[in-house]
């Protein structure tokens, strides 16, 4: 049932998208389909500078952060404005939702707690540098990172400091969890794998010979261990154009991906889901790889390149382009399904939960897809 008025705001669902990678483990992905057939259900022109960062969907309400410093809150069923929060400042990461509290973190390096239901500020805290990715949580910690190059763990109840790691570079993308442990790439060229219990690093950081600002994504595999534990693959992407594959707890990849003709250089994460990992980059194309060896599984061009992250929903994947274009392929075979275009251009990734995808443009309109009840 759609939301009807504030009091209805409820904390995040398993079948929503409460952070920039929609989940914890950064995967891009959610089981929930879209309908076979997307129309345009509603936009919301909010103009200014427009926004960078991609909405967020968590009990039936989208939220988004924009250039101007505004943070908005909108019904998901009809596009309708709950409350805005104007602040002096400006936004080029994704909010995150957890419980209650909506957090949000600026390009002066401040991460505002927000009440979810009111917009009404919790408390604030302040790191060193801008930030430049959602926020992820763990217990009752908030795991936040700044290009001061420090990842933050933080009370959710008041914004006290509990640990910090220093990478000794910038950071640029967000902490991705695979039970207790965090991996984080860097601008260091390195990947960093820290007990998020403790804030200790595990192990020497792992080269990965280049930087990146990549949010690295964990996929579960069906496989498991000697000792029963489900196995993980951690990928990463980076600035010289390779996707590296780790399992998790080993320094040494399963396979890198390196093709220049495919991708010359990535800015932005992987989405994966049933064995597959689903890359866009800056020379216009769109591919997937299996997990198990890194083999090119599909390829589609673009009319211009995709800086934001695509997004898996059920059997499709979601690009949103540079040109203003929204495209939806198979996720197994890449063949285009659908497509619609707008003015302007996209940089933050869609957002999918409820049958419904929502993105956001850097001209300022935020556009909701789904189906149409006849």
């Amino acid at each position: 049932m759609a939301c009807l008025s504030l009091m209805c705001i409820v904390s995040a669902r398993a079948a929503d998208w409460p952070m920039g990678r929609g989940n914890v483990a950064g995967t891009g992905a959610t089981d929930e389909p879209l309908p076979d057939s997307l129309e345009l259900l509603w936009e919301v022109e909010l103009k200014g500078l427009g926004f960078d960062a991609g909405p967020i969907i968590a009990g039936g309400v989208v939220y988004a952060a924009d250039h101007d410093g505004r943070i908005f809150a909108l019904q998901l069923a009809t596009g309708k404005e709950l409350w805005r929060r104007e602040l002096e400042t400006g936004f080029v990461a994704s909010p995150a939702i957890d419980g209650d509290t909506l957090y949000v973190g600026d390009y002066e390096g401040n991460l505002h707690a927000l009440d979810a239901q009111t917009g009404k500020e919790k408390w604030v805290f302040t790191a060193g540098l801008e930030i430049d990715a959602s926020p992820n949580f763990y217990g009752d910690l908030v795991l936040l990172t700044s290009q001061d190059g420090i990842l933050y763990g933080l009370s959710k109840a008041n914004g006290q400091l509990k640990w910090k790691y220093e990478t000794g570079d910038q950071l640029q993308c967000g902490p991705t969890l695979a039970g207790k442990q965090t991996f984080l790439g860097g601008c260091d060229a390195n990947l960093h794998v820290i007990d998020v219990e403790t804030g200790q690093v595990t192990g020497e950081p792992i080269p990965i010979d280049a930087p990146t600002g990549s949010t690295p994504s964990v996929l579960d595999l069906d496989s498991r261990d000697a000792a029963g534990n489900p196995q993980q693959l951690v990928l990463v992407p980076t600035y010289a154009g390779e996707i590296f594959a780790f399992p998790a707890g080993q320094r040494t990849p399963r396979w890198r991906f390196k093709d220049e003709k495919l991708a010359d250089e990535f800015k932005n994460s992987v989405a994966v889901a049933e064995g597959l990992i689903v890359a866009t980059s800056r020379n216009k194309r769109v591919f997937a790889l299996s997990a198990d060896s890194g083999k090119v599984k599909w390829t589609a061009v673009l009319r211009k390149r995709s800086d934001a992250s695509p997004v898996i929903a059920g059997q499709s994947v979601v690009v949103a382009a540079a040109d203003g274009r929204i495209l939806r392929y198979d996720l197994r075979t890449g063949k285009e399904l659908w497509m619609f275009e707008v003015k302007g251009s996209f940089i933050g990734s869609p957002a999918v939960a409820d049958g419904r995808l929502v993105v956001a443009n850097d001209r300022g309109t935020l556009f909701c897809f789904g189906e149409k009840k006849k």
